[in-house]
Formats: structure tokens, C-alpha cells, sequence
């Protein structure tokens, strides 16, 4: 992209005004936070807390979690369709932030209540409680996510705004919900020596995720505004899934999103990796330390990069890039892979490689799929924020599930074992391959390089600099023709 094509499309930019001021901007960021305080817990520890915490199969787990999955596929572009027809007087986004909080917070504490409602209950009805009440958790989150990612779209007409509080809801949520993630971990540790019942930690950290996270999370319904209006019109379910599907630059996202699943599985076998090959869960913490400072660091440099680079460029140059550093990470772990000393600095480096990774994948794609509503308004004249982000969402709890569904069910298959006695997991003796080589690929490079597949749809990705900036400005003009009319009209 030339330097004069960069100088119009900030020009562009610059004839809006800006909308969202700094206190706003931050309490969209600390609006996330609260939520990703149980959403961390349960995405990030639900297979560890219902296998070796609450005693479920992995194979009820596994099933349970991919079952969810599918059910999101159906439920999630419904609730999409559902935003996108609401038209109240306080938007058509924010009522659902004011009234999800409230049942998600209940339904968070009950989900990691189980190992005490229920103790010593048979395997059957703890199946049958793990799936009720997930079930019904999942419900309440897509209501509340949907509309609260639209919101990033329908917050502001200018883009410059979208992108400070997109960076911000992913800065504060790394921060806040980070801590809760933390706190877990250490737990597992002190849980395996005894200090801390482990079953105990869990349900008061949902105790915190369900009353103060869900306050927080409540701040983006009573403290933002919605300032892109929706169109008059009332559209029919029907109209909204075939925006859906009339959306090629919303479609391509979506597919990159879903061939990165496999990315995910790394996260599954992270608590065992640290636990039953180093010896302690809390290494994690001291590896994850400077990716954690990187992370944080990288959202000022996004700004430098996208006047350099477009969206697409970004996603595959730092994809590419992170995979290159785990390959060779790995193969100088090879013969390493229990020894702390040797592991922890690779995996500081590792974990500095994945947080500027995820960091620009966290923002970018998220603008993206931004981008491509604003695209169908080019097109047809019609918003979708619901439609669009129920996509999000969608691909967002899909991967996530597969992810973990997956990971559940390679647990047997890489030789790990539940100890009943011990109430832990542990390798079996009888395993017939080396569980820890294969723990340590699976946390590294495995997923790392079957993830670069993902990027195969973006050569499909027409969006480009001087696509948007022609949008931009046939957008702007219709609004301020809109804008006279409507005044002569009074």
C-alpha cells in the first residue's frame, strides 16, 4: 500500500469525528474483563475440572463438548438473526447486555458447584448434571456475546474508534480474566499437595466470575452507547441468514476460523505437560510471564503495523513467523523435554512468539469481520452487526470446543490416566508410546504448524487497503446526503 493511499484513508477517517471518549473506551475493555473471568476458567480448565475434579469420562466430556459445539453452529446465527430484528429504544444490542449478566453469573457458580451438590453420586447423574447445566450456561453466554462484539461495530461510525475499543476489550480481558487463569493454576499445584482442595478453588473463583465479573460485564449495557443506528427496516430471520451467506469476505474469515482448530488443542494438554513432565503446574506462570509483558506490549505496536501492512498481510506474516520459532523451539526441546532448566527459558520464548501472535489475532480479525459489515452496507444498505458477530461467536466456542473435545479425547490415546486413589491424572505404566515426547509436541509444534492451513482462505480475502478506502468513501457521502435530506425534511 503506497504512502498516499495510507494519508487518504486516514483523511477519511479523520472527517468523523471521534465518537467514543477514553472513559468509554475503558469501560468497554473492563466490560470484557468481567466477562472472561468464567469464560478463561471454563474454556481454559473445563476438561481438567470435570475429568480429574468432578470425576467425568473423557469420553462423556469429549462427547458433551461436541455435541455443544454443533448445538452452537444452530443456536448461535439464530441469536444473530434475533439481534439484528430487535429495535428498542435503547438499541437493538445493549438490552441483552442489561439482562444476560444476571442468569450467566447464577449458572457459572452452579456449573463448578457439582463435586459439592452432588459428592459422591453416580457416574450417570454427573453426566446428566454436566450437560444441563453447561448446556444452559452456553445459552446465556451467546446472548450476552453476540451483541456485546456488534457493539464494537455499532459503538461508532468511525473505524478509529472500533479499533481503540476492540484493543481494549482484548488488553483488559487479558489482564483481568489472565489473573483468574493464574489463580487456577497455582491452585492445581497447591491441590496436588494437599494445601488446597482443588474442588474448593474452582467454586470460588466461579463465586468471583459469577457476581463481580458479571458486574462488570453488565457496564457494557448501562455505560456505552449504540451511535450506528440500524436501518429502518425490520428484517425477516430469513434476510439475516442470507446476509450470512451473500457475505464472501464474512465467509473466508469464517473458514480460516474454523481450519484453526487444531490450534487449540495445545491448551488441553498444557496443565499435564508442566505437571507430569516438569514436575509443577506453576512453571506455566514463570514461563508465560514475558508473553504475558509481550502481549500487553504488542497492542501500541498494531497501529505502526496496519499503516504498513494490510489486515491479510499482518495475520499470515506474523502467523508464519510464530510457526517458524516453535518448529525450532521444538526440535531443541527433542531431548530436553523434562528438564525444567532447559524447557522454560524455550518456552518463555515460545510463549513471547504466541502472545505477539495471538495478541494481533485477537484485534485484526475482529476488525475484519467489522470491515465486512460495513461492506454488505456498501452493498445492500442493510447493517448485521448480529449476524456477522453471531458468526464471531460462533467459530470463536466452535474451535474452542473442538479444540477441547478433541484434546479430551487424545488424553487415553497419548497414555494418561485417571488415578483414583490419588484422585489425579497420571501416565499409565502400561503406555506404549513416550507420553511425554508427545506431550511436549503437542503443546509446541503440532498444532502450531497444522494451524498454518488457516491462512489458505485468505488468498481469497479481497478486502484490501484500496478496496475499504472506496467504501469508506461512498459510505460517508450517503451518510451525509441522509444527513442533509433528513434536515430538509424538518
Amino acid at each position: 500500500m503506497t504512502e498516499e493511499k495510507v494519508e487518504n484513508l486516514e483523511q477519511i477517517q479523520k472527517k468523523e469525528k471521534r465518537y467514543v471518549g477514553v472513559k468509554e473506551t475503558l469501560i468497554y475493555g473492563i466490560a470484557n474483563g468481567g466477562q472472561c473471568i468464567g469464560y478463561n476458567i471454563m474454556r481454559a480448565h473445563m476438561s481438567y475440572f470435570l475429568v480429574a475434579v468432578f470425576g467425568v469420562k473423557e469420553w462423556a466430556v469429549s462427547g458433551m463438548i461436541l455435541i455443544m459445539g454443533f448445538w452452537d453452529a444452530f443456536n448461535d446465527p439464530i441469536m444473530g438473526a434475533l439481534v439484528d430484528k430487535t429495535r428498542t429504544r435503547y438499541g437493538k444490542l445493549r438490552p441483552y447486555l442489561i439482562f444476560t449478566p444476571i442468569p450467566l453469573g447464577v449458572v457459572t457458580v452452579l456449573f463448578f458447584a457439582g463435586p459439592f451438590l452432588l459428592g459422591e453420586a453416580q457416574h450417570l447423574y454427573k453426566v446428566i448434571y454436566m450437560c444441563v447445566t453447561y448446556f444452559i450456561w452456553e445459552f446465556f453466554y451467546t446472548i450476552g456475546d453476540i451483541p456485546f462484539w456488534g457493539l464494537s461495530a455499532a459503538i461508532s461510525p468511525n473505524p478509529l474508534d472500533r479499533s481503540r475499543v476492540i484493543k481494549s476489550a482484548r488488553l483488559i480481558s487479558g489482564i483481568i480474566g489472565g489473573l483468574a487463569s493464574t489463580i487456577i493454576t497455582a491452585c492445581v499445584d497447591l491441590g496436588k499437595s494437599g494445601k488446597v482442595p482443588i474442588d474448593m478453588a474452582f467454586l470460588v473463583m466461579s463465586i468471583v466470575a459469577g457476581t463481580i465479573g458479571m458486574y462488570l460485564f453488565s457496564l457494557a449495557g448501562t455505560h456505552t452507547k449504540e451511535r450506528v443506528a440500524p436501518t429502518n427496516n425490520d428484517p425477516k430471520i430469513i434476510d439475516c441468514f442470507k446476509f450470512l451467506f451473500n457475505n464472501k469476505p464474512l465467509l473466508t474469515l469464517v473458514f480460516s476460523d474454523l481450519i484453526a482448530v487444531v490450534e487449540g488443542v495445545a491448551s488441553t494438554f498444557s496443565v499435564y505437560y508442566y505437571t507430569l513432565c516438569l514436575g509443577m503446574n506453576s512453571l506455566s506462570l514463570l514461563a508465560g510471564l514475558p508473553g504475558t509483558l509481550m502481549g500487553w506490549a504488542t497492542y501500541p505496536l498494531m497501529e505502526k503495523l496496519e499503516k504498513r501492512w494490510s489486515s491479510r498481510q499482518i495475520v499470515v506474516g506474523v502467523s508464519v513467523f510464530h510457526a517458524a520459532v516453535t518448529f525450532v523451539i521444538f526440535l531443541i526441546g527433542m531431548k530436553f523435554y523434562t528438564n525444567p532448566t532447559v524447557i522454560v527459558p524455550l518456552l518463555m520464548i515460545h510463549g513471547v512468539s504466541n502472545a505477539f501472535k495471538s495478541s494481533i489475532k485477537s484485534v485484526i480479525p475482529t476488525k475484519m469481520y467489522g470491515e465486512t459489515i460495513d461492506y454488505m452496507e456498501w452493498k445492500t444498505g442493510e447493517r448485521n452487526e448480529g449476524m456477522a458477530f453471531s458468526a464471531l461467536t460462533l467459530i470463536g466456542k466452535l474451535t474452542s470446543s473442538l479444540a477441547t473435545a478433541l484434546g479430551t479425547a487424545l488424553i487415553p490415546l497419548v497414555g494418561l490416566i485417571r488415578d483414583e486413589e490419588k484422585d489425579m491424572m497420571v501416565i499409565s505404566p502400561d503406555s506404549p508410546i513416550n507420553t511425554q515426547f508427545w506431550l511436549w509436541a503437542l503443546i509446541t509444534v503440532i498444532p502450531t504448524i497444522l494451524g498454518l492451513l488457516a491462512l489458505v482462505p485468505y488468498k481469497f480475502y479481497d478486502l484490501d487497503s484500496e478496496k475499504l478506502e472506496g467504501i469508506r468513501k461512498e459510505i460517508i457521502e450517503r451518510r451525509e446526503k441522509i444527513s442533509i435530506t433528513a434536515t430538509e425534511a424538518e
